[in-house]
């Protein structure tokens, strides 16, 4: 008896669990586009980023370079070094589908490089950021990414951010960087 309560209450409880990342993974999910992608724009070796440091022009690419050469840092949960790149103002559109097209490969990590398309808005003076995110592992060859993010206008304005996050020391080398819109498909 007590085996068979203690076996229902166990499915119930998998099954809310299930409905409840359900539910979360439905505020990041990013409805298909209604394709042809128009461009927003493509940023350019002469373009300046946002973060400064450890950033090299080589040839018709940027890298970017992060070394865990800090004895003291404690938190090891957060990302050894976050990196943005770019940053433009939300688009105009009311609802539609932002992508960030690029090539990139990753050298000398342990771990996969993070290239986020974050929408950020700044409300009550927090800094609150929605991101979608491609991983970049280790490789020689340049590679084509996409990561799309899902943008709805809101009250507060938000900034589009093209973010590097290194879990680990490495380079990363990347080109080419495009971001495009579209409306968002009509379900029928």
């Amino acid at each position: 008896m007590f085996g068979n309560l203690f076996n229902n209450l166990t499915a119930l409880i998998g099954s809310k669990v299930q409905e409840a990342v359900k539910e979360l993974t439905k505020g990041f999910a990013v409805p298909e586009a209604e394709e042809p992608f128009i461009l927003i724009r493509q940023f350019k070796i002469a373009d300046p980023t946002v973060t400064k440091g450890g950033i090299a022009v080589v040839g018709e690419s940027w890298q970017i370079e992060a070394y865990d050469d800090n004895p003291f840092r404690l938190n090891t949960t957060d990302p050894l070094r976050k990196v943005i790149l770019f940053e433009i103002a939300e688009p105009t559109d009311s609802e539609c589908v932002i992508a960030c097209r690029f090539q990139a490969k990753a050298l000398d990590t342990e771990k996969a490089i993070a290239l986020n398309l974050s929408l950020c808005d700044q409300k009550q003076g927090l800094m609150t950021a929605k991101a979608w995110t491609t991983s970049i592992s280790p490789t020689e060859n340049w590679r084509s990414f996409e990561v799309r993010a899902h943008f709805k206008k809101n009250t507060t304005p938000v900034k589009v951010q093209v973010m590097v996050e290194f879990e680990s020391s490495g380079i990363l080398e990347i080109k080419n960087i495009e971001l495009l819109k579209a409306p968002v498909k009509v379900q029928a």
